[in-house]
């Protein structure tokens, strides 16, 4: 083996000890947890909370509450606005989807909150605004 072999071995060696760690470790314990939350959470097993507001008012329109999944916005191109699926999990293999429709004026915040109930297949939709047609505001 030459010298110059010997010497491309060892900064070969050199670089792999310094760059493998990091690329080994390319995630941070922040992207993990919010990885295994995220799935959780499409797979029914994060208790959370989604509330939409009125941007300029100020007004709360309505929130969901449950065990759901929130699935990829999809455009509407006619109203140029943005559908927000989400899909509840009421029953042991029985699930309900609902479309919510957001605006320019409109955005929504998804927290997680403590399991309230024993119940996995417990799940709300509560409006905050009248709706016409509905007796009451809040529909389960």
């Amino acid at each position: 083996m030459t010298k110059f072999h010997k010497i491309s071995i060892i900064l070969l060696v050199a670089v792999a000890v310094v760059v493998l760690p990091f690329m080994l470790t390319a995630c941070s314990q922040a992207e993990t947890v919010q990885h295994n939350i995220g799935k959780d959470a499409d797979n029914f097993k994060t208790y959370r909370k989604m509330t939409f507001v009125n941007l300029y008012t100020g007004e709360l329109l309505y929130s969901a509450e449950g065990y759901f999944s929130v699935q990829s916005s999809y455009e509407n191109s006619y109203q140029g606005q943005q559908e927000v699926a989400l899909v509840f999990k009421v029953g042991a293999n029985d699930y309900k989807m609902d479309y919510f429709s957001v605006a320019e004026n409109v955005c929504y915040v998804i927290e997680q909150v403590e399991n309230t109930t024993s119940d996995p297949y417990h799940w709300k939709i509560v409006w905050y605004v009248p709706m016409p047609g509905f007796e009451t505001a809040e529909v389960n």
